[in-house]
């Protein structure tokens, strides 16, 4: 709780080094030296960096949380290395390559951005912000981009994005749900009162209204589009903390009016609802069915939300230890297996062994979701789509 600078790196870091390596070459079978390399990067660093985000960010993040922040950032690097230089020259075989690449290019840009306003207090001034960020972007990035595609990585987006009717509809349809968000948003500002948990759930639903059409005609799309939210939350986070105008302001009224009570320095549950929203589709596995492709929405979507919006009108009986209620847990399940019902109805499940195990995690997660003190939009996205993956 309280923030403790955390420098020396013990030899206790490469415990889970070993084990992690010993796993890659028996498990795995990778081979001698991947197996040390990855095992070597990513449990020792992980276990590292758990402490310095934990230190550097007190009462931001429980330890689960941090453990899967970090974890991520390190793969999500190491990914980065081991695909940007193969991508050079190299003809891409599908849009989701080069979509890879922008992305990752893209999010190394950004996290450079944080890392130099963190060490270079002087590029906090607004002036030096948007100088340095407009210089890296047109003499860095930009460039980089040009050089691994062998094209225009801005003429490639726009033709990506709009070069068919469906996704000209699916922009106007998201444009819609955008909209929709910023008047909710405008309004509980405002008003000048603390969003209730029942409010904050309205993103919640807008969430799933995106994602659902977006996972059933064109999940190419929706993977490069949340990869460019997630970008955009993480530059606007970073605006709010440094109070950057004309923006900062305006972004840190609407972490007054929103701010959950897990939120501390950093306002993070919006993050964590995209990133459990779009884990599947970020992950590295190919033909994917769509009940896993929803991992994210059925769990936090339909379940959280029908849990919260039970337990606060008629919730009475609560879990032991708990302020979460058992009318709640039994709404998330219904809800999930509902939804699941319907996927089966209209053709999306034909797997009985699918469903079965379906509808057994839906109310494992949920039972665990009551239980647990994570953050929800991060640990039942991440939890079900392990369960129906293995």
């Amino acid at each position: 709780m309280k923030q403790i600078v955390v420098k020396d790196f013990h030899a206790v870091y490469f415990v889970p080094a070993i084990i992690t390596s010993v796993l890659f070459l028996l498990a795995a079978n990778k081979g001698l030296l991947t197996s040390v390399t990855w095992g070597l990067t990513v449990a020792s660093l992980g276990t590292w960096g758990v402490l310095q985000l934990m230190s550097a960010f007190p009462c931001c993040f429980t330890m689960g949380e941090a453990t899967v922040a970090t974890h991520s950032f390190i793969l999500f690097l190491m990914s980065a290395v081991t695909n940007l230089p193969l991508r050079y020259h190299l003809p891409p075989i599908h849009d989701n390559d080069i979509s890879t690449v922008v992305l990752q290019v893209v999010i190394l840009y950004t996290v450079s951005v944080c890392f130099l306003c963190g060490y270079f207090p002087v590029l906090r001034n607004t002036t030096y912000f948007y100088l340095m960020i407009i210089s890296l972007l047109c003499f860095v990035t930009l460039p980089i981009l040009y050089i691994i595609l062998d094209q225009n990585p801005l003429t490639w987006v726009v033709f990506f994005a709009f070069g068919n009717r469906e996704r000209i509809a699916i922009f106007m349809y998201w444009a819609g749900c955008f909209l929709l968000s910023i008047f909710i948003l405008i309004y509980q500002t405002s008003s000048k009162s603390h969003a209730t948990n029942l409010v904050r759930k309205n993103f919640h639903i807008l969430a799933t209204f995106v994602y659902i059409p977006g996972m059933i005609y064109d999940p190419s799309l929706l993977y490069f589009a949340s990869g460019v939210m997630f970008i955009i939350f993480i530059a606007l986070e970073l605006i709010r903390l440094l109070k950057v105008p004309p923006l900062g302001e305006m972004l840190q009224q609407g972490f007054v009016a929103f701010v959950d009570e897990k939120d501390y320095t950093l306002s993070l549950t919006a993050i964590y609802l995209l990133c459990g929203l779009s884990l599947p589709l970020w992950m590295p596995t190919n033909n994917l069915t769509l009940v896993i492709l929803l991992s994210g929405v059925l769990t936090v979507g339909i379940g959280d939300t029908a849990a919260s919006f039970v337990g606060n009108r008629w919730g009475v009986h609560k879990w032991f230890d708990t302020e979460k209620t058992i009318e709640g847990t039994v709404a998330c399940v219904f809800c999930q297996v509902c939804a699941i019902l319907v996927l089966m109805c209209c053709g999306f499940i034909d797997d009985n062994w699918l469903l079965l195990r379906s509808i057994l995690a839906i109310v494992s997660i949920s039972l665990i979701e009551a239980r647990t003190n994570q953050v929800d939009n991060l640990a039942m996205p991440l939890l079900m789509y392990v369960c129906l993956m293995v």
